[in-house]
């Protein structure tokens, strides 16, 4: 049966709110990328960075699954629903209620932690036990960066208000301003000549800032009439959103929950733990530009859908379009992983060893790409259906097979791209529940309309490969680590180039893009 198309102007409006996220995630991951090249040459991949890339997890945790419609998804259908069914003055209502509570609760937590900060990095890497100088580094570090979790979730939950009013820009580009505001931190950190603990104390700190910022951003776009006013009263309102919410920003966690499985196992070997930041960080860049349009964009139409009868019609578009980004990114990440690595972060105190361990969780977290970007989309049916007791279970399915993983594949000098491989795998499992759950339920039917752009994809991915294995051969001279950046940098861009050309052709041609809202078609 072939699965309704979205209306011309539908999918002329998706593609261009999409372009507009994902352009504001790229460039709070640009930004993002250079404050990583900073924090490698400030820290390298000693004790110190161990320290403080261990007790950022947590605010990186909260940031992505915040930043990537973790909010958005028990927050926005509910909140639509009462201002279709009472009116926006209600709406606004709740929104004030959902804040103070949330407030209340998030400073009870905030407190929590500050009182229990070396119980809880344990609770991040395990590891550390054995190396208690590196526990207490990393605890300090955690009590500086607690207040970003106060700030920045607030600031989330009111971003999940503009999005839902279709108002994207904003809530998107505040990332990318906390990035800056680190990156301008680091600068003067290296100026300075800041030993390693002492500039991951100040980092620590600012971290805290930036939620700061993030909170008076999305303020100030709701500044008169669109600010909600903060109220601790209890509405039924809040009872279906307590009952469907703790489920739902479980369940819309559970890619970082993965990710924090894997920074468990990397605790065994000492630098691994930095060692598989780096490496998520770049992995992030495609998985954020994906992401944060299938859990802002896509989930407010899925729940607009969902008031007038399903989301379902949109699916197959959405994952051909996720899927038409993932494949060639997942390809150039297993490629050109050392390129990627050396040209990025081989730089200072991060050196031959770092770019080795950095590129196999790399390549390996590559692997998972893919899969990770499938059940973010197939995830977003329930949500905007406030059922999120699958994408739950899913979730905790993918946690527990990181777990073993880990525990089965061999650690050692490897331990980064063993937890890279065991997320890869959580996110295999994940896909695959939520797809079969789809089909056997009856939700989404694959249609030939929406596989062959997939499959044309996947063979233009292929292609993509042959013409990066060939450049590299070519240019295997200034990629060495030896070389000066501005050559490394300049091939790997080259590189990219001819890759994204490649596969943009080959797509074409094949027809990979046919499916997709690009531009608006005629009736």
């Amino acid at each position: 049966m072939e699965e309704p198309a979205a209306s011309a102007p539908e999918a002329s409006r998706l593609a261009r709110d999409s372009a507009v996220v994902g352009a504001a995630t790229v460039a709070s991951r640009l930004l993002g990328f250079a404050r990583d090249v900073l924090i490698a040459r400030l820290l390298g991949g000693g004790p110190a960075a161990d320290a403080f890339l261990a007790a950022l997890r947590l605010p990186n945790l909260v940031r992505r699954v915040l930043g990537e419609g973790g909010l958005n998804a028990p927050f926005v259908p509910l909140y639509l629903a009462i201002k279709v069914d009472k009116g926006e003055k209600a709406a606004r209502r709740f929104a004030g209620e959902a804040a103070g509570q949330l407030g209340l609760l998030l400073l009870v937590l905030v407190t929590l932690g500050e009182l229990f900060a070396p119980w809880l990095v344990l609770g991040l890497a395990g590891g550390f036990a054995d190396e208690p100088e590196t526990l207490a580094l990393a605890a300090s570090y955690t009590r500086l960066m607690l207040p970003f979790l106060l700030l920045t979730t607030l600031a989330a939950l009111l971003a999940a208000l503009l999005n839902a009013e279709r108002r994207f820009a904003v809530a998107a580009l505040a990332p990318a301003l906390m990035n800056a505001i680190l990156l301008g931190v680091l600068l003067v950190l290296h100026v300075m000549g800041a030993a390693p603990e002492a500039g991951a104390r100040w980092l620590a700190l600012c971290v805290s800032l930036t939620g700061l910022a993030h909170l008076a951003m999305i303020l100030a776009s709701l500044r008169g009439p669109g600010l909600p006013r903060p109220s601790l009263r209890w509405s039924p309102e809040m009872t279906r959103l307590i009952r469907t919410g703790g489920a739902t920003l479980l369940a819309a966690s559970a890619a970082q929950l993965v990710l924090l499985v894997a920074t468990q196992i990397a605790s065994s070997e000492s630098g691994a733990v930095a060692a598989l930041y780096y490496a998520d960080r770049v992995f992030q860049l495609p998985l954020g530009f994906v992401g944060v349009a299938m859990g802002t964009v896509v989930l407010s139409d899925m729940a607009l859908a969902a008031t007038r009868g399903g989301p379902d019609a949109m699916l197959g578009q959405s994952l051909a379009l996720g899927l038409a980004l993932a494949l060639p990114a997942a390809t150039a990440l297993v490629a050109l992983a050392e390129p990627i690595v050396s040209a990025l972060f081989e730089y200072g105190r991060f050196d031959a060893g770092d770019r080795e361990r950095t590129a196999a969780a790399l390549a390996a977290f590559g692997c998972g790409l893919p899969f990770a970007v499938v059940a973010k989309v197939f995830g977003q049916v329930y949500f905007a259906r406030s059922r999120p007791r699958l994408p739950l279970i899913s979730g905790g399915l993918a946690v527990f097979v990181a777990l073993v993983a880990g525990f089965l594949l061999p650690g050692g000098r490897n331990a980064a791209q063993m937890a890279a491989l065991a997320a890869a795998l959580a996110f295999a499992v994940q896909a695959l529940m939520l797809g079969i759950a789809l089909l056997r339920d009856g939700i989404w039917r694959p249609s030939p309309g929406n596989l062959r752009p997939i499959a044309s994809s996947l063979a233009a991915s292929a292609l993509m490969l042959v013409v990066l294995v060939l450049l590299l051969r070519l240019l295997a001279e200034p990629l060495m680590p030896e070389q000066p950046a501005s050559h490394r940098i300049g091939a790997l861009g080259l590189l990219c180039l001819a890759g994204l050309a490649s596969y943009c052709a080959a797509g074409w041609a094949l027809g990979a893009f046919g499916a997709l809202p690009l531009r608006k078609r005629r009736a």
